[in-house]
């Protein structure tokens, strides 16, 4: 009886001492989450980023338009659409001016940021001192928000590319595909404290909107933005191929008033990155405006 006694306390007492060193395991768990959560907070603030850089829509889009002329700067809105609509205030955009100038050309990205691509993309940039638009898929600004806020403060604009890029949801009704819009205007308001208002269909609008699709954007106020050049950098092209692809339909003097040129940052696009520096010297050595995709940016066709 004693050394079964015995054997019991023993037990209990070992029992004791690994629940201790379990909890510890847990409580530290804990803390140590809490204050990695904390650090990724604090490491993606939201950026400062004046009017000179960029123009944000308000409260009343008429009454906003009218007292500002918009310049060759990014276009932003302090409001998801559901937080107008909460307030009251328009979703839709009014008519808008579009610029044509002689000679003009938008570089657009699709589909990042991406953390290798986009930042090399950005540096190029940089070193010519030329202005970009950026679409982004919003799991891709989940992943990189530190790029998304490098985008936004280096005077970049930014357009919604939907959420997820797959075309089973996005296009399988009007709904569908506001849903994502919604939810990648969400996520980059939370990254950068704005949303834009220009957005891209992926895979382009030809063949997968209808007219439900046009009236829900028109009535939701995003101004979907086309292309008129493509780089045929989705189609794996090598960086010479790339720059051809450009010049060549550059020949088309009709474009020159607002040649809006199609490329990709995403993953597996470091030919375009490669292919940049010659696009950029060619537009520069025929003297072309670079622009950022605005309000004022026309149709492509």
């Amino acid at each position: 009886m004693v050394s079964s006694k015995f054997f019991h306390e023993i037990c209990n007492f070992i029992f004791t001492i690994l629940l201790i060193m379990v909890s510890y395991q847990l409580i530290s768990l804990v803390f140590f989450t809490s204050s990695v959560v904390q650090t990724l907070s604090s490491d993606y603030t939201k950026p400062a980023i004046s009017e000179e850089q960029v123009t944000f829509v308000s409260v009343d889009l008429d009454e906003y338009l009218s007292k500002y002329k918009i310049l060759n700067k990014p276009v932003y809105d302090k409001w998801t659409v559901y937080e107008r609509r909460q307030n009251n205030l328009n979703t839709a955009l009014p008519s808008l001016q579009h610029y044509y100038g002689e000679k003009v050309v938008y570089l657009t990205f699709d589909d990042g940021p991406d953390s290798e691509n986009t930042p090399m993309v950005l540096d190029i940039l940089n070193r010519n001192e030329v202005k970009a638009t950026f679409f982004i898929t919003g799991n891709q600004a989940e992943k990189n928000p530190e790029l998304l806020n490098r985008i936004y403060s280096e005077g970049h604009a930014i357009g919604n590319h939907s959420y997820n890029h797959v075309y089973r949801d996005l296009y399988k009704s009007t709904s569908s595909y506001l849903e994502q819009l919604h939810r990648t205007d969400e996520i980059i308001k939370n990254i950068i404290g704005v949303r834009p208002r220009i957005s891209r269909a992926p895979g382009g609008s030809a063949g997968s909107f209808t007219k439900q699709y046009w009236d829900a954007i028109r009535q939701e106020g995003y101004i979907e933005v086309g292309w008129n050049v493509s780089s045929g950098d989705a189609s794996h092209a090598k960086a010479e191929q790339i720059f051809n692809n450009i010049s060549h339909q550059m020949d088309n003097k009709f474009l020159w008033s607002h040649a809006i040129i199609l490329m990709h940052d995403g993953r597996g696009h470091d030919e375009t990155v490669k292919a940049l520096p010659n696009i950029i010297k060619y537009f520069k050595e025929r003297n072309f405006e670079f622009r950022v995709v605005s309000l004022e940016t026309p149709p492509p066709w």
